[in-house]
């Protein structure tokens, strides 16, 4: 007899299967093809259960920026959309660039995440603290992004950092000349990074990748040890959307019909989708601040996809969950016995209209505002319990630092 048993149909190692998983003290005791009997049973077979979906990449403010987003919302937004952990990106106020601030930022993370959470240091002529905080992973912008905060040296800042660093891939100078950034500011910046990864051959990972030069040149060099993102924004907007609607300000900036079918043309090669999460007040955003909120719709994008046969939804286990756990050294995430039982729980036939007043998250605005999508997250379950139900938030912040390999 089971703590728990979850009845339904569970993708696993790429393939539909069809039977109950029973789990027991938190992680996943059996799956079977047929029926277990546990003291609490979930009947999900109307449903596809997931692994619990990953998003490698999300600003969650707080600090001296609670009013555009707090660790809580932020993280209650996560779990609306289905991302049972998040990766916090450093570029706060204040930055996280110091030990004593990274220390502040776990404690917030260990009182008031409702998702679990990778923590991340920000990197910029400071070796010496790097080292002390034993950070998830590490963060680099090769050019000023929101905090205005980036690496004069990025050879010298990525060859310090003591494990995968994540990098934001525009070229400062070439932003000082061309403020609207145009394509050749991060495909520049996406080539100097790769000739810094051939040299060094540490683990990197190229953030928000919307070029076709950059993805092209990235799978061109074929670098084990070189991953990248995609965001769902760079994927289903373009510079007409932005044209039509200001608040669609974003870096990199949403680019040309041909950037985007060639990140299209290359689906199958991007490791991982991640929203780039950037909340803002709307008030913000009309004083020209950059920056699109995703957790709330991300997964439901990709679900909509699967429906209109773009895509499978194996490319989204793949891509937000098998791969940041590959590439991010995750522990105890697989879909597997004796691993967490983490679950994202969809319904690719729900469908229903994007409202932002109703988001978690304080950013109540969306590029999909009023969108009419078909596939919906209808519960996220963190090692055994339902933390997400029919929209609402269930219980307390039980979110945990994830296991990672540090190094």
């Amino acid at each position: 007899m089971h703590d728990l048993v979850l009845k339904g149909r569970f993708i696993i190692g790429g393939h539909v299967l069809k039977g109950s998983i029973g789990v027991d003290g938190a992680k996943i005791s059996r799956i079977a093809l047929h029926d277990l009997n546990g003291r609490k049973t979930l009947d999900l077979r109307d449903h596809i259960v997931l692994p619990g979906l990953i998003d490698t990449h999300v600003h969650l403010r707080d600090f001296e920026e609670r009013k555009k987003e707090t660790v809580e919302s932020g993280t209650k937004a996560a779990l609306h959309g289905g991302i049972t952990a998040v990766s916090d990106i450093p570029n706060t106020k204040p930055p996280v660039l110091d030990s004593k601030t990274f220390e502040k930022r776990l404690e917030l993370f260990r009182r008031k995440a409702y998702t679990d959470y990778a923590l991340s240091f920000l990197m910029r002529d400071n070796c010496e603290e790097a080292r002390k905080v034993k950070a998830d992973f590490y963060k680099a912008f090769m050019g000023a992004s929101t905090g205005e905060v980036y690496s004069e040296n990025f050879e010298a800042d990525y060859s310090c950092s003591p494990g995968v660093l994540s990098v934001h891939a525009e070229e400062a100078e070439l932003i000082k000349e061309k403020p609207q950034r145009p394509p050749e500011v991060e495909e520049r910046a996406i080539e100097r990074a790769l000739k810094v990864a051939r040299k060094l051959r540490k683990p990197l990972n190229v953030c928000h990748v919307s070029t076709s030069g950059g993805i092209n040149a990235i799978l061109r060099e074929n670098l084990p040890w070189v991953s990248f993102e995609v965001t769902p924004h760079h994927l289903l907007l373009t510079k007409k959307d932005y044209e039509k609607n200001p608040l669609l300000k974003v870096y990199p900036p949403l680019r040309s019909e041909e950037h985007v079918r060639a990140l299209w043309g290359n689906f199958s090669k991007i490791p991982i989708i991640a929203s780039d999460h950037a909340p803002h007040t709307v008030e913000d955003k009309e004083r020209g601040s950059a920056g699109i909120p995703g957790l709330e719709t991300e997964v439901a994008l990709l679900l909509d996809a699967v429906n209109r046969g773009i895509i499978t939804v194996f490319d989204i286990v793949e891509k937000m969950h098998d791969n940041p756990v590959r590439v991010f050294g995750i522990r105890g995430r697989d879909f597997e016995v004796g691993n967490e039982a983490t679950f994202t729980v969809v319904d690719l036939k729900r469908e229903w209209t994007v409202k932002p007043e109703e988001f978690y998250t304080k950013s109540k605005w969306s590029p999909w505002e009023g969108r009419k999508l078909k596939g919906k997250v209808v519960m996220a379950i963190l090692r055994g319990r339902v933390v997400m139900e029919g929209d609402e938030i269930v219980g307390k912040p039980e979110g945990v630092r994830l296991n990672v390999h540090r190094g």
